[in-house]
C-alpha cells in the first residue's frame, strides 16, 4: 500500500535520505527547513505544500517530489506560481511516481505550474498532463562566451567523449582563438559598474521601475526575494551581483551565480538574472560586457546565458557567443488559473531566467 501525502518541513531528513538514495546531492536538512521558514511570501503561499511524499505501509518515505512557491507579476497583478523541484523515487516503487505528479499538477491555491527543469524522461510526460512548452522560439539553446579557451576546449571534448581530450584541447583552443579575433567588437566602458555586497533599497526602487516597463511574466524582484534566493550565495562568495549606475539611478544589474561541472572540470558563472529599464540595449551589453569582465577576474572558463525573452536574445547573440543546444526542452507550463491562458500562449509574455524558472 502507497499513498501520497503533502511535505511537512519534518520530513526534510526522510526526503535528503531519498535524495541520497537515488543518486542526488545530499542537502543540509536544517538548512533547507531555515530556507522555507524565511520565504518572503509564506503567508501568501500559506496552505500550499512545500511537496509531496510516498509513504510505504510502514510509514517510511520513500518518494518526494518538491513544490516551490514563486510569486508572479504579469500586467500589474501578482500570480502564485508553483515551480516543480526534484523528484526522486525509490526503485522498487517507481510505479508509483506518477501519483506525485498528479498531485502536483492538481494542486489548488496556485496559478500556474512551472517545470524549468524537465528531464527526458519528464518532459515526455508532460502532454500527460497537459503541461505545454513555453511559446518561444530557442528557449533551449544556451549561449558561451569563453574566458578560459584551454580549460573550455578540454571540457568540451570530455563532454563529446572524445579521447585525449587534454592533448588535444591546445589544438581547439588555437581554433577558438581564431574566432574570438573575428568576434571582437567595441569593449564598452565599465566605468559605471558597481559590484553590490547586498540587495538594499536600490532594487526595490529599480524594481517598480520595471513593473512599469515591457509587461512580461516575471517572477517577483524585490529587494527580500533577491537577498532569499541570492543573499546566501553572495555572502559565501559564491555569487556576484553587478549593477550599472548612472547617478543615484540604478539602470540594470546582473547576478553571476558560480557552476562547477566537476564531470568536465569545467568552472563557469551562469547568469541567473539579468534586468534592463525598458530592456535597454546598451545597458545589457554594458552588463553583459562587465559579466564577461568579472568571469576573467574570478579566473572562471566561461560565462552562460540561458533563456529569457527573444529581444534580450538578440542582444547577446550581437556579441557572437558560442552556442549549445539542450536535447530535451527545458520548459513547461500549466496555467491553473483560466486568466493566465491567453496571456501564457503569446511567446511576447515570456521573459524567464534560471532566477525564475528555479
Amino acid at each position: 500500500m502507497i499513498r501520497v501525502r503533502p511535505a511537512l518541513l519534518e520530513d526534510l531528513e526522510a526526503i535528503n535520505a531519498v535524495w541520497v538514495r537515488n543518486g542526488m546531492f545530499s542537502f543540509n536538512p536544517d538548512d533547507t527547513r531555515h530556507w522555507w521558514l524565511s520565504h518572503p511570501f509564506r503567508e501568501e503561499f500559506k496552505g500550499v505544500p512545500i511537496g509531496w511524499v510516498l509513504e510505504s505501509s510502514h510509514s517510511e518515505v520513500v518518494g518526494t517530489f518538491t513544490n516551490v512557491h514563486m510569486m508572479y507579476d504579469l500586467e500589474g497583478r501578482r500570480f502564485k506560481g508553483a515551480i516543480a523541484g526534484s523528484w526522486a523515487v525509490d526503485t522498487k516503487h517507481r510505479n508509483s511516481s506518477l501519483m506525485l505528479a498528479m498531485a502536483y499538477f492538481s494542486q489548488q491555491r496556485i496559478d500556474v505550474c512551472i517545470n524549468g527543469s524537465a528531464s527526458s524522461v519528464a518532459s515526455r510526460l508532460m502532454p500527460v498532463f497537459k503541461a505545454l512548452r513555453i511559446p518561444s522560439d530557442d528557449y533551449d539553446l544556451s549561449y558561451f562566451w569563453i574566458t578560459n579557451r584551454r580549460a573550455f576546449a578540454a571540457s568540451a571534448l570530455r563532454w563529446k567523449k572524445i579521447p585525449l581530450a587534454g592533448t588535444l584541447s591546445p589544438l581547439v583552443a588555437l581554433g577558438l582563438w581564431g574566432r574570438d579575433l573575428r568576434c571582437t567588437g567595441r569593449r564598452r566602458s565599465a566605468a559605471d559598474v558597481r559590484q553590490f555586497t547586498e540587495f538594499g533599497v536600490e532594487f526595490d526602487r529599480f524594481w517598480e521601475k520595471v513593473r512599469q516597463g515591457p509587461r512580461r511574466l516575471r517572477a517577483v524582484r524585490t529587494a527580500a526575494v533577491l537577498d532569499w534566493r541570492f543573499g546566501s550565495a553572495l555572502r559565501n562568495k559564491r555569487a556576484t551581483v553587478l549593477g550599472l549606475i548612472h547617478g543615484d539611478e540604478m539602470l540594470g544589474y546582473v547576478v553571476l551565480r558560480e557552476n562547477v561541472r566537476e564531470h568536465l572540470s569545467l568552472r563557469q558563472f551562469i547568469i541567473a538574472d539579468l534586468q534592463a529599464l525598458e530592456d535597454s540595449p546598451t545597458v545589457l551589453l554594458g552588463l553583459i560586457d562587465a559579466a564577461r569582465e568579472a568571469t576573467r577576474q574570478a579566473n572562471m572558463d566561461a560565462l552562460e546565458w540561458q533563456g529569457w525573452s527573444s529581444q534580450k536574445r538578440r542582444v547577446a547573440q550581437s556579441l557572437r557567443p558560442l552556442t549549445h543546444r539542450y536535447p530535451v526542452w527545458p520548459l513547461f507550463y500549466k496555467a491553473l488559473n483560466p486568466e493566465l491562458a491567453t496571456p501564457l500562449s503569446r511567446p511576447d509574455t515570456w521573459d524567464f531566467s534560471p532566477f525564475d524558472a528555479f
